[in-house]
């Protein structure tokens, strides 16, 4: 196990994550980071375990509009006829290869 001390809202907090996680765990405490850093701009809240909240409430929200934007595309390419998912497959090809030509 590996471990990392990120920094939110300026304080330390260390973390316990996998060997080879620790560059995506900062990554992601900087994510939450700014969500807090911009809360703390628009907001009078001093609470920091309010703060924290608020930045988690952000953070789930734009995770829900992911997951629904993805259930939209898979209900679209689902309503696609194959026929036609082969047709744009063998034109992206077609295309790609008339490319390489018109370059050599």
């Amino acid at each position: 196990m590996a471990s990392v001390t990120v920094k939110v809202n300026g304080r330390p907090y260390p973390i316990i994550c996998g060997d080879g996680e620790e560059d995506h765990l900062t990554y992601l405490a900087e994510f939450v980071d700014k969500k807090v850093q911009d809360l703390s701009g628009m907001s009078n809240t001093t609470n920091e375990a309010q703060l924290l909240l608020m930045a988690a409430l952000l953070v789930a929200d734009d995770l829900s509009q992911a997951y629904e934007t993805i259930d939209e595309l898979k209900g679209k390419v689902s309503d696609t006829p194959k026929s036609v998912i082969n047709t744009e497959n063998w034109a992206n090809r077609l295309e790609a290869i008339a490319d390489r030509l018109e370059k050599a």
